[in-house]
């Protein structure tokens, strides 16, 4: 049997469609890779959080799973939306990486080296929260593009900073541009964030076995279940404010969660823990406990702060 790969262009897309083809092959598989061009690889001006549940990277990676260009696709599940997109399933999440957020800085400045005023570039809503609540002070700017574009940004001197993730700058061999790793207790990652997901078409009952089966990691499947369920019940979208991050030890997970007001000002925790068959349960507890104490207030007031999403 040959399994077409469905995924974006991009450096780090194609790191995570190499990475499932090598596996799949490695278990005795034919395997190819169909590139798609996503919305937000089009365009590359509009404020992410405008975009709201729409899944701009992801949704023509899937498109091309149900209309039978390809049959499985590989996202970074940070940014596939919690609602499923129709006909398709998630079936397998390979071992989660690295989950930090990182700092890339000229100079080698951690964050709280940077200058007072210091630009720092992200087009992630929680970044951005995050990183107001850390320095009130700097000037926080929108930017779009793939990992080398925003480094570049730097290098650069468009930007005195930016924040990326770990994972990506490791696993395209760019950690070395690292200026600090960011603690997941100041800086809590989006949710998913280090782990690749795997659709198919929700009738494709043969694939969805192999990959439950053999591209299935029991640790990041209990995790993104949880995180997920959190962030569906938020209603908060794949750009909003907020964080989830599950931790599994053995049979228990522990997961934190935090919703922040966009000016960094506000920010509600909380956390649950229980078995790892419960996880989904465990992130709709959480969300409830975030909700009654004002969580769904503040991802409102983002949704509204970011205005009507485009055509």
């Amino acid at each position: 049997m040959i399994h077409r790969l469905s995924t974006r262009g991009s450096a780090l897309a194609l790191w995570q469609a190499k990475r499932t083809q090598a596996l799949l092959e490695a278990l005795g598989h034919r395997v190819e890779l169909v590139i798609i061009e996503s919305s937000g690889d089009r365009d590359r001006q509009t404020d992410l959080a405008r975009f709201g549940s729409i899944g701009i990277f992801t949704v023509e990676v899937d498109r091309a799973v149900t209309d039978g260009r390809a049959d499985i696709g590989v996202h970074s599940l940070k940014d596939m939306t919690t609602t499923l997109h129709d006909g398709v399933q998630l079936a397998g999440v390979l071992e989660r990486g690295m989950v930090e957020d990182a700092l890339v800085a000229r100079d080698g400045l951690s964050l709280q080296a940077l200058p007072q005023g210091a630009t720092v570039g992200s087009g992630s809503q929680r970044r951005g929260a995050m990183l107001r609540a850390a320095r009130p002070d700097l000037n926080i700017v929108q930017i779009r593009g793939n990992v080398p574009t925003r480094l570049g940004k730097v290098t650069g001197g468009d930007l005195d900073a930016t924040v990326l993730a770990r994972a990506g700058l490791v696993r395209l061999e760019l950690d070395r541009h690292i200026t600090e790793v960011l603690d997941t207790s100041e800086f809590l990652p989006a949710v998913g964030q280090g782990i690749v997901g795997l659709t198919c078409r929700a009738d494709d009952t043969e694939r969805a076995e192999l990959l439950a089966s053999s591209l299935r990691d029991a640790s990041a499947w209990a995790a993104a279940m949880s995180e997920r369920s959190f962030l569906r019940r938020m209603k908060g979208g794949c750009n909003a404010p907020v964080g989830g991050h599950a931790t599994v030890n053995g049979g228990e997970l522990r997961l934190a969660g935090r919703v922040l007001s966009l000016d960094g000002s506000e920010t509600i925790d909380g956390s649950v823990a229980g078995p790892t068959q419960d996880a989904e349960a465990l992130g709709i507890e959480l969300a409830l406990d975030l909700e009654k104490r004002g969580g769904g207030r503040l991802i409102e007031a983002a949704r509204e702060a970011a205005g009507p999403s485009p055509s």
